[in-house]
């Protein structure tokens, strides 16, 4: 009467299936909790599409940047009102000073290469105890309207032909 006792018999193995049933159950109610959204999940899907769509706007969109530099020769003035922000930039870091010459600003304040630099002698520039700076065209036309800069302001003033 020695009968082998199996697994079947001592019900180990239906209380394995019992177990194993029992975490499926729970398993399964767990992934039925989590594929509930709430209103976080959707305020980061709808932030994370406006963030990726304003980068693609930055990125892919917009105006192309300028093909060529403004033309100095042309347009002197330009040039003028570029030196006077560039002469109150090195006032402003070299501690409250004016340069001596317009050449000092090159290439730290005013981005000129050295074959453009031909370009400054056509402006008057004068460094002033008052009033800091005086800087204006070098040449005027006659009947053209000059502009002569300083810290105080812009001054306007018409030249007729006779003067000189």
């Amino acid at each position: 009467m020695s009968e082998k006792l199996t697994s079947n018999k001592l019900g180990l193995k239906d209380k394995a299936l019992e177990k194993e049933s029992v975490h499926r159950k729970r398993a399964e109610k767990k992934r039925r909790e989590k594929k509930k959204w709430g209103p976080f999940q959707y305020f980061v899907v709808v932030s994370s599409v406006l963030i990726l769509a304003m980068w693609g706007g930055i990125i892919f969109g917009g105006q192309p940047a300028p093909t060529r530099t403004a033309d100095f020769v042309k347009k002197p003035k330009i040039l003028l009102f570029l030196v006077d922000v560039a002469i109150k930039r090195y006032a402003h870091y070299e501690g409250h000073r004016y340069p001596e010459r317009l050449s000092d600003l090159v290439p730290k304040y005013v981005s000129l290469g050295k074959d453009e630099l031909f370009r400054l002698d056509e402006y008057s520039y004068e460094r002033h105890p008052e009033a800091g700076y005086y800087l204006g065209l070098g040449s005027h036309k006659p009947g053209e309207m000059t502009i002569i800069l300083s810290p105080q302001g812009i001054v306007y003033t018409s030249r007729s032909s006779g003067e000189s």
